[in-house]
This record gives structure tokens, C-alpha cells and sequence, in this order.
């Protein structure tokens, strides 16, 4: 493989995983293609199989395409690796600060149209960095919305650093996500309408239940809420856990964190691998068939960058969110405690707009519908996109970003 630009975060993580995912799929269907006409093939109930056409199949020809597949996989990683792309957009300026974590304001970006509008707070993951919101120009919510008029305020959390080591998700809600929500409110006058993306908005939802004088309006945008369900490969794993007893994975935890201080990025990135194994070979033979400095491979190349350069997690905020929430699923049980008390949906009586990706891998939506049916006035939004299209895909200004900018219009923001 070519050697990566000096600029470029590297490669996929865990690139072995990937390759070995891909090298094992297209082997089990190059094992599979001369049974590929039998009646008893287990081909997907969504698939318009010609099963006559399919008589004789040469596998010849399977071994070829199998090949073919695989080289344009290398092709992407090297055509991602090699891409000139950097990204230009700077931070606007700070209006809040505590540890590694700040408050950016953007109604000071240069596409605001009203630097003093009604202040948004913005609460992202903690897994990612928070530029996702922020990614490039032109796929940039914070700056559309504070070009409708609006004031996005992004909880920009940072990489946890030693002031952070022992924070769990509580901390972070009392250290870090309140005196953030103080000082928007300060900001407004008034309590501020509250958006989060992704587990973000499941912090949101904390936050809207526990101190609900704070919050004007809640949106959560892809936020996993009810951990239960145990479908596709995700939902297998949390039920293998819960088969053994969650001693065995929080022991897995403490070990990590042992031997490098924090819970290490390359663990969250082998988890949101195995959520769909051939995922990213799928991605990369798709850039391998695009322009290289085409508009489209720009954004791919964009998108690669930001997914490789997560940020390291404390043991005890991974805990709670890798085994209470995921394994004991705590937020849809009553079991999650957070900014002095245990989360009631039910006492977060704002308007509320929940926002659910019909492809979403990350919080599908039977993790991300049951909170439409929790908070007591929420709207539901089924957008059809993924979990990173809803902030940045093509659909998304459509599918998101209009629908949340008229909701914010007419509920504080």
C-alpha cells in the first residue's frame, strides 16, 4: 500500500478487521456462488434473485469479480491516504472555557446573518470530535443555521486531558455540559433551546429532565435512547455480554485503561466495526470509481479524516456508556442517574423534535424511536439517511436541517 501524506491521519482503524472482513465475505461467496441456484440459498428476502439465470454459474467469473473488488478496495485506502484534501475551516471564537472542553460561538462566523440571534446550544458525542457539526464548507449545519439567523453555541468537549481522567458521564453533565448550558442561558437571557446529535442528544435529554427551567426546546438527532433490542450483529454482541455477566467486560475496561491511561480510540473504532464488518471496503470501492479530486471524493476524504481522528475516552465515561447504557441499558430503564438524580423522560415537558435515521447503523432506529414515545411532547422525524447523512449526506438539509431550523424558529431559538 502507498505510503500516506504527511497530512493524513493514516488508515482505516482497524484496518486489519476491514481487509480481513472483506477477504472473508467475498471468500465465503466465491465458497458459495455454485449452490447460488438452489432453492434453499439463503439469499436476502429483500433481493429479486433470478435463480434460473443463475444455473452454471461460473465461478471463474466470481473469482475475477472477487478480485476486482478486493484491488479497488486498495485503490480507495491509497486514493483516501494520498488526497491532498486539508481541512480549512477555522473555530470561531470561544465564549466559554473549563478544562479541555470549550463553548464556539458561531454567530461570529463570517456566514451568520445575525451575530446576536437566539442562542442554540449544540451538544455532540463524546466519541468523535465535534466537527462533524462543523465539517467542511457548504456541509456545515452549525453555519447554515447561524446563516438562517440563529446562534449555534457547540459544546466543543476536546480531548480529555488530566483534568478529565476521572470523569464519568455525570461529571461531564455537572463539569462540563451545565455551566456550558448556564452560560448560553446567560448569554440568551432565558432558557435556550438544547440540540444534540448522537449520544449527544441522549445527554441532551439528561439535561432537559434534570434542570428543565435550562431548556426551551429539545432535538435529538440520532441519539440512541432504548439498548434493548438485540437485532443484527451490535445487538448480538450486547447480548452475548449480558449472557456472560458484565464483569468479565468491565474487567476488559479497567485493563485498558491500566495500560494506557485512557480508554484507547483504536477499542470504539473495533466496535463501530463490527456494526456492519464489510462496511468499509463497501466505502472505499466506492471512492475508488469516483474523481479523485472530484467534489464527491473531497467529501469522502473529508468524512475518512474525521472518523479516523477520534479522541481517547476516560474509563469511567466509557463504563457508563460502553456497559450502563449499552449492556444495562440505564437511560430506558430508569437506571441512569445524571445531574444529581435519576433521568425521567417525563419531567423534560418541552416541545421536543426527535430526529431518527431509517438507515441508521449507530442508533437504529428501535434504539432511537422510543424516544418519540418518552418525552411528552415530542414530534417524530424518520429521515430517510444514515446516522452521519442526517448531518452531512445529501438529503440532509432537506430531511434535518430545514425541519430542525423551523422547530428552533418556533420554540425559542
Amino acid at each position: 500500500m502507498a505510503r500516506a501524506a504527511p497530512h493524513r491521519v493514516g488508515e482505516p482503524s482497524p484496518l486489519v478487521l476491514h481487509l480481513g472482513a472483506a477477504l472473508s465475505a467475498y471468500g465465503h461467496a466465491l465458497l458459495a456462488a455454485p449452490r447460488a441456484d438452489s432453492p434453499g440459498f439463503p439469499w436476502a428476502a429483500s433481493l429479486e434473485v433470478d435463480r434460473a439465470a443463475l444455473a452454471g454459474l461460473d465461478t471463474i467469473e466470481v473469482a475475477l469479480e472477487v478480485a476486482a473488488r478486493l484491488g479497488a478496495t486498495v485503490r480507495g485506502l491509497e486514493i483516501w491516504q494520498q488526497h491532498p484534501y486539508r481541512r480549512s475551516l477555522a473555530a470561531p471564537p470561544a465564549v466559554w472555557r473549563a478544562g479541555c472542553s470549550r463553548l464556539l460561538d458561531f454567530g461570529q462566523a463570517p456566514e451568520a446573518a445575525r451575530p446576536d440571534g437566539p442562542p442554540v446550544l449544540v451538544v455532540p458525542s463524546l466519541i468523535n470530535r465535534s466537527y462533524i457539526l462543523d465539517l467542511a464548507p457548504g456541509r456545515s449545519i452549525l453555519r447554515w443555521l447561524a446563516g438562517e439567523g440563529l446562534r449555534p453555541l457547540l459544546v466543543d468537549w476536546g480531548e480529555p486531558g488530566p483534568e478529565e481522567a476521572d470523569f464519568d458521564l455525570a461529571a461531564y453533565g455537572a463539569r462540563r455540559l451545565l455551566p456550558a448550558l448556564a452560560r448560553a442561558c446567560e448569554i440568551a437571557g432565558r432558557p435556550v433551546p438544547l440540540v444534540g446529535y448522537c449520544m449527544g442528544g441522549t445527554l441532551a435529554v439528561g439535561a432537559a429532565a434534570r434542570v428543565p427551567e435550562a431548556v426551551a426546546a429539545l432535538v435529538t438527532i440520532g441519539a440512541p435512547w432504548d439498548f434493548a433490542p438485540a437485532h443484527g450483529l451490535a445487538g448480538g454482541v450486547r447480548a452475548s455480554i449480558r449472557a456472560q455477566g458484565v464483569a468479565r467486560a468491565e474487567a476488559l475496561l479497567e485493563a485498558q485503561a491500566q495500560a494506557f491511561g485512557m480508554i484507547p480510540v483504536s477499542l470504539f473504532q473495533f466496535l463501530f466495526a463490527l456494526v456492519n464488518p464489510i462496511q468499509a471496503a463497501l466505502k472505499f470501492q466506492k471512492l475508488a470509481r469516483l474523481d479523485p479530486l472530484g467534489p464527491a471524493a473531497e467529501l469522502f476524504v473529508a468524512l475518512e479524516d474525521w472518523v479516523a481522528d477520534g479522541v481517547p475516552m476516560p474509563l469511567g465515561a466509557a463504563r457508563d456508556l460502553l456497559l450502563r447504557w449499552q449492556i444495562e441499558n440505564a437511560p430506558a430503564t430508569g437506571g441512569w442517574h445524571f445531574l444529581g438524580g435519576a433521568v425521567d423522560p417525563a419531567r423534560a415537558t418541552q416541545p421536543a423534535l426527535v430526529f431518527s435515521g431509517a438507515s441508521d447503523s449507530i442508533a437504529p432506529p428501535p434504539l432511537a424511536l422510543p424516544l418519540a414515545q418518552v418525552l411528552p411532547r415530542a414530534e417524530l422525524v424518520s429521515a430517510r439517511t444514515g446516522h452521519i447523512g442526517m448531518i452531512v449526506g445529501s438529503a440532509a438539509r432537506s430531511a434535518v436541517w430545514r425541519p430542525l431550523a423551523a422547530f428552533l424558529a418556533a420554540h425559542g431559538g
